[in-house]
């Protein structure tokens, strides 16, 4: 678990402004902070999909074949957020089985935890 919070804590250490790297706007004439996400990309960095890391993650539809009338569409509430893969493949971790899985249906609620 350690692992994933580092990876998460460098994945936003890299999207935030440092001092470090300094940019002279043209048209500004001021030397402004960047982050090392834009010196090395080139664009800014985008936080549509950031989560926090820990809440609490109910994955949706997760069975390849259409569940029947009766059978709940929805895994066990015990899942947590770990990390994000790509652009819309959520990494998830099962609490109580420690079982880590990919996802792509899945809502969050940044306010509860496990």
């Amino acid at each position: 678990m350690w692992d994933y919070a580092v990876k998460h804590v460098v994945w936003l250490k890299n999207r935030v402004l440092t001092s470090i790297l300094l940019y002279r706007d043209k048209d500004i004439n001021v030397a402004i902070s960047i982050t090392l996400y834009r010196a090395f990309i080139g664009n800014y960095p985008d936080f549509d999909k950031l989560r926090v890391f820990g809440c609490k993650a109910v994955l949706y539809k997760i069975e390849v074949e259409h569940p029947t009338t009766f059978k709940p569409r929805i895994k066990d509430r015990t899942w947590i957020f770990i990390r994000i893969e790509g652009n819309s493949i959520w990494k998830v971790l099962n609490v109580k089985t420690l079982i880590v899985a990919k996802t792509i249906n899945t809502r969050f609620d940044k306010y509860t935890f496990p």
